[in-house]
């Protein structure tokens, strides 16, 4: 009986063990073909640096000019409409010019019997009949009243205010047939020939506002975020015209001018409010490639590493990061352009190990 029982509990003991034996023979043959993680893939470009901001515009008029007389005057004729463009040379407010018209003829009478007293005097001063200073007395009456009459075709010219340029009406100061005196605001016109488009940038994007560093473009969106087009259906893009050297002490910002030639279809309008899309293709500074943060590894032996991936494996390597925005870094040392990096799902990688690029096409399983 006992030699029995003994032989039963050896036959469970080696049962046991072989069911053991099975069973992590199984689960290595499982992990040996499991299928290598899947992780997303990122190429990274040698000319991938491009930076975008948006900031909020605020659309001005080359110059505003308020339009006065230089006589005084009761007005006859003003334009009728404000917001409206005058084109250069038109007649924008004039004056009667009755008054300045009879005076204009009083000095050309005073003319010409200053001319005939002239011309006699100096008759007489070669025959000796009259002074030196009688004669001089009579040459500076004559250029009295040339003089004069130069002056009164001038106040006529003065009754009438023509578009210095191709005027935007603003504003008018004043109403028909009002009395107006000389320098007298009439009329407020603003210069559209070229929009001043003013941007509040910070101080760090300062660099790329000057004229000698063409490596930005500025485009202006709608409220909806749309660029706007041109007639031709092309981005309105803007070019630098200035900036100030003064920072904003609320804002920490300077603001940078930029200029946009008026086109016919372009609804934009002086004290209009539209965003500015900034693109800067090269920023300045250190030369480097941009990868997403998120294949940034700095869990390892290096501060900073990469997961180059190489004909289907993964390779850990250390790399030199610089700047961090917009979600990326900047490797400025221990990467090549073409380069293939795991960009998600480095928790678990391991040196030279097999993994499957994560493409729409593949499957999760």
């Amino acid at each position: 009986m006992n030699n029995t029982a003994r032989k039963m509990g050896m036959f469970v003991m080696l049962l046991t063990s072989l069911i053991g034996l099975a069973s992590c023979s199984g689960e290595a043959q499982v992990q040996q073909t499991s299928a290598p993680p899947l992780v997303q893939v990122y190429t990274v470009n040698g000319d991938d640096q491009t930076i975008v901001r948006h900031f909020v515009a605020r659309v001005d008029a080359l110059s505003t000019v308020d339009m006065a007389f230089q006589v005084a005057g009761r007005i006859n004729f003003l334009v009728e409409r404000q917001g409206v463009v005058i084109p250069e040379g038109e007649l924008l407010a004039s004056l009667d010019p009755q008054d300045y018209a009879l005076a204009l003829k009083q000095a050309q009478a005073s003319y010409r019997k200053a001319a005939s007293d002239f011309e006699r005097g100096k008759q007489l001063q070669n025959d000796n009949y009259i002074s030196k200073s009688d004669y001089d007395s009579l040459q500076t009456s004559f250029e009295n009243a040339e003089l004069a009459v130069e002056n009164a075709r001038l106040n006529i010219d003065y009754t009438e205010l023509r578009a210095p340029f191709d005027a935007l009406i603003t504003n008018r100061v004043v109403e028909k047939f009002s009395y107006v005196q000389p320098n007298q605001a009439v009329l407020r016109v603003q210069n559209i020939n070229f929009l001043r488009i003013h941007v509040n940038v910070p101080e760090q994007l300062m660099r790329y506002a000057v004229d000698k560093n063409p490596a930005y473009q500025v485009f202006l969106e709608n409220e909806r975020g749309e660029l706007i087009l041109n007639s031709d259906g092309e981005p309105v893009m803007l070019s630098y015209l200035e900036n100030k050297t003064e920072i904003n002490e609320n804002t920490q910002t300077y603001q940078v001018t930029f200029k946009l030639p008026r086109e016919d279809g372009l609804e934009l309008l002086p004290g209009m409010v539209l965003t500015a899309r900034i693109v800067i293709a090269n920023p300045v500074g250190p030369a480097g490639l941009w990868v997403p943060i998120t294949a940034i590894d700095s869990t390892g032996e290096a501060d900073f590493a990469i997961w180059r991936i190489d004909n289907g494996k993964v390779y850990y390597q250390p790399v030199d990061v610089g700047l961090i925005r917009d979600g990326k870094a900047q490797v400025i040392e221990g990467l090549t352009p073409d380069t293939k990096v795991v960009a998600a799902g480095i928790g678990a990688l391991q040196n030279g190990m097999d993994v499957r690029e994560f493409t729409k096409e593949s499957p999760v399983l």
